[in-house]
């Protein structure tokens, strides 16, 4: 009786077993470390936004991660692709990412019937805090009548977003709007504001600064920043040393121009600085490009790293002849008195490029989502930016990796002003943003992969387990024969 030699069997189990590996791999059994290779490519897409009964659309989300790792992302709903908010709500998952609840809708404050927008979220030491503004629904049609509800909102869970209390987080003249929220490590919760005064031929704006000591039971109006015409979107951020500081936007009349405001406070928001322009080189507009394009707005994003250095993100309209919006960046190392010049950073210059943010990481890399259209469709893309050399002035970009894995069209024209991006402890970002791919606008999620293993579709698999299947039939044909 013959057998096969030891070699053949060696070589014949080596290719089943190469086989077999590759149909783990392709499978997403193998994984690396972000060391090895850090984010090559994003998982699948999950649907947040289960719940169209009552809002066909959704939009604009902010996203927070606690310290045991539950992942929340809320988000405003409308009933138009490109229309006004009417609720918020929230969902979160307890897995990874894995698995997500059903949307909540958050309370209407005191017990009213209000419109909601503007959702912001914000993890801090066992509690989820969730701003966002509310205003009665006949606001716009008498703005005169002080006695119509607009505010600021601020809730907070401390059960993981099974109950909420609601706090009144603003006491401005006018139309309460575009708010940002941060808690210091002491609890201290900070609420920035755009108080706009819409009945203004100008568009009249006031920037205002709250705060709540009692972990967001109570707040107080601390101060004016400034007000002028055009100011829009503050965004507050805090250094080691508990220094405040919150940049905006200004927009002139026509929406063409403007520049991005800097102001500090080094006394917990009780006064500020005068405010200073920063990068005056840019268009600073805002706009609905021609055909239909997503409007686009310059609204500035504030990120301290472990060091210090203060990182600016924003995008503009450098080339306002080619409709053409890029996403940049500059930094400064000496608490906003001086800045680096501009880094661009899409690396495609074609199309537009809007509706960044950035979350940083331990070691100093940025990891930066946005929004890039061409050819008339749009998706979110991830890129990380480390600063490398002796005076850590020398950009290093990983590649543009896309997040969504489907289009949106660009005749959905508002998916929000931002996006949300956040880190688990193991630096692997979690992205949620907003995507028409089913003909309405919805909110998708979805994680960066830190493994060499791409998402392969089905039937890729399928051809690989024949291949396997055809292998082991050759085999046993093969030892048959040498019997």
């Amino acid at each position: 009786m013959e057998t096969l030699t030891a070699s053949k069997v060696r070589c014949t189990l080596s290719i089943i077993l190469l086989l077999t590996s590759a149909h783990l791999v392709i499978t997403g059994h193998a994984t690396s470390s972000q060391e090895e290779g850090g984010i090559v490519a994003f998982s699948s897409n999950f649907l947040l936004s289960t719940d169209d009964s009552q809002y066909a659309h959704h939009v604009e989300v902010s996203v927070a991660i606690s310290d045991n790792g539950t992942i929340f992302a809320g988000w405003k709903n409308s009933d138009l692709h490109n229309g006004p908010g009417l609720r918020v709500s929230i969902v979160k998952s307890v897995d990874g990412g894995t698995t997500w609840t059903e949307p909540l809708d958050m309370p209407m404050f005191g017990g009213e019937f209000t419109q909601q927008s503007d959702p912001w979220l914000y993890w801090h030491d066992g509690t989820i805090y969730y701003a966002y503004l509310e205003f009665e629904p006949d606001y716009f049609l008498n703005t005169s009548n002080p006695d119509f509800f607009t505010q600021i909102t601020v809730a907070k869970s401390e059960d993981y977003g099974s109950t909420w209390t609601t706090a009144r987080a603003s006491n401005g003249t006018y139309f309460a709007d575009k708010e940002t929220m941060m808690v210091s490590d002491d609890g201290t919760v900070y609420v920035v504001y755009d108080d706009v005064n819409v009945d203004a031929e100008d568009g009249n704006a006031t920037v205002r600064f709250t705060r709540s000591t009692d972990g967001g039971t109570t707040f107080q109006e601390m101060s004016v920043i400034d007000e002028d015409p055009g100011y829009v979107g503050p965004f507050v951020a805090q250094n080691s040393t508990g220094g405040l500081f919150v940049a905006w936007t200004w927009l002139d009349s026509t929406y063409t121009q403007g520049a991005i405001f800097l102001s500090r406070s080094a006394d917990g928001g009780i006064t500020w600085d005068g405010p200073r322009a920063i990068d005056t080189g840019g268009n600073h507009s805002a706009a609905t490009a021609p055909g239909g394009r997503p409007g686009k707005t310059t609204l500035p994003v504030l990120r301290f790293d472990n060091s210090d250095r203060l990182y600016l993100l924003w995008s503009d309209l450098y080339e306002p002849d080619d409709h053409s919006w890029d996403v940049y960046l500059c930094y400064s190392d000496d608490s906003g008195e001086t800045w680096s010049s501009r880094t661009q950073i899409n690396e495609e210059t074609t199309g537009n490029q809007w509706n960044p943010d950035a979350v940083i990481g331990p070691t100093g890399r940025l990891h930066i989502a946005y929004y890039d259209e061409r050819n008339n469709t749009y998706l979110p893309l991830y890129r990380t930016l480390e600063f490398t050399g002796a005076g850590r002035n020398n950009p290093v970009f990983s590649r543009e990796i896309p997040i969504a894995d489907d289009l949106t069209a660009s005749s959905f024209t508002r998916p929000g002003e931002y996006l949300g991006i956040q880190l688990d402890e193991n630096e692997v970002p979690h992205v949620a943003w907003s995507d028409a791919r089913d003909g309405e606008m919805d909110i998708y999620y979805a994680q960066g992969l830190n493994s060499t293993i791409l998402p392969i579709p089905v039937e890729m698999i399928v051809v690989v387990g024949v291949v396997v299947g055809v292998v082991i039939v050759i085999a046993l044909v093969v030892y048959r024969r040498r019997r």
